[in-house]
C-alpha cells in the first residue's frame, strides 16, 4: 500500500487542526493591529468646553445682571405687594448754607489779614467783631467787598490805613453766592448778630457797581445807601409725600384683608 493512500492518524488531524487555529489566530491579531493603528491613542482629562458655548454662557450672565439690576426692585419685599407705590428715587441735592459757604472763602482769603478770630491785627488790620461797618447797611460791605476799600477807615476808636482787594470782576472775581457767603458769615460770626446777605442782593449790587473801577473811600461809603431788603420768607418744610404714600398702601391693604 502506497502512502499517499494512507488513512489520517488522529495524531496527523489534531496537529493540523492546531496549524489552521495559529493561522486564524495570526490573521486576527492582524487585523486587530490594524484597527488600533487607524483609532487614535486614549488620552487623559476631559474635552475643553467650545467656545461657542462658553460666549453663550457668558451673554446669558451679562443679561441676567441687567434684568435683576433693573427689575429687582432694589431688592426689597414691598417690590412684590401689588399695592406699594415707589417713591421718586431722585437724588437729593444739599443746599449749602450761606453761612458755610462764606466761612469757607473766609479761610482762604480773607483770615491771612482779619485773622481766624475776626480780631484783625492792631494798627494794620481792623477788628470784624462789633463793628458798624460790618453789622450796619448791607451795602456798605457790598460795596467793599465788591470794589474794594482803600485810605483811612476808623474802627473801634482806632484808625487803620490800608488797601481791601475787591472780590468783584475787577479783582478776585468771586461767584455772587461766595460774596453773599462771606458778607453773611462775617455779619453773623464773633457775636455779631445782622441781618443774612442773600444773592440776589448781591446780583443787584453787582449790577449797579460792577462798572467801577475804583476802590471806595471810607467817607463815601455810607453816601447814598438804598433801601435795607426785608429778608426773604422762609421756605416751608415739604410734606412727607412718601410717608404718606406708604400709609395710603397700608390703609387700602388693610381695608381689602
Amino acid at each position: 500500500m502506497s502512502e499517499d493512500n494512507k488513512e489520517p492518524t488522529p495524531a496527523n488531524q489534531g496537529k493540523e487542526s492546531l496549524e489552521k487555529a495559529a493561522m486564524q489566530d495570526e490573521q486576527m491579531q492582524d487585523i486587530h493591529a490594524q484597527l488600533i493603528r487607524e483609532k487614535e491613542e486614549p488620552s487623559e482629562g476631559f474635552s475643553p468646553i467650545p467656545v461657542f458655548l462658553v460666549f453663550v454662557i457668558m451673554v446669558l450672565g451679562f443679561w441676567g445682571g441687567i434684568y435683576l439690576v433693573t427689575y429687582s426692585g432694589e431688592f426689597s419685599a414691598k417690590a412684590f405687594d401689588p399695592d406699594y407705590k415707589v417713591a421718586s428715587t431722585a437724588p437729593v441735592v444739599r443746599e449749602i448754607p450761606l453761612p458755610e459757604i462764606g466761612a469757607k472763602v473766609y479761610r482762604n482769603q480773607c483770615a491771612q489779614c482779619h485773622q481766624a478770630d475776626g480780631n484783625g491785627l492792631a494798627g494794620v488790620y481792623p477788628p470784624l467783631g462789633g463793628s458798624s461797618w460790618v453789622t450796619g447797611h448791607p451795602e456798605v460791605m457790598a460795596r467793599i467787598l465788591i470794589n474794594g476799600l482803600n485810605g483811612p477807615i476808623e474802627v473801634a476808636g482806632n484808625t487803620y490805613n490800608g488797601n481791601m482787594p475787591a472780590f468783584g470782576p475787577s479783582g478776585l472775581n468771586l461767584k455772587p453766592k461766595e460774596i453773599a457767603g462771606v458778607i453773611t458769615y462775617v455779619r453773623q460770626e464773633w457775636g455779631n448778630e445782622a441781618s443774612e446777605m442773600s444773592v440776589e442782593m448781591i446780583e443787584s449790587y453787582l449790577e449797579a457797581y460792577a462798572s467801577r473801577s475804583t476802590p471806595w473811600q471810607a467817607a463815601e461809603l455810607r453816601e447814598d445807601l438804598g433801601p435795607v431788603p426785608e429778608p426773604a420768607p422762609e421756605a416751608e418744610p415739604e410734606e412727607d409725600t412718601e410717608g404718606e404714600a406708604e400709609a395710603a398702601a397700608e390703609t387700602e391693604v388693610a381695608q381689602a384683608g
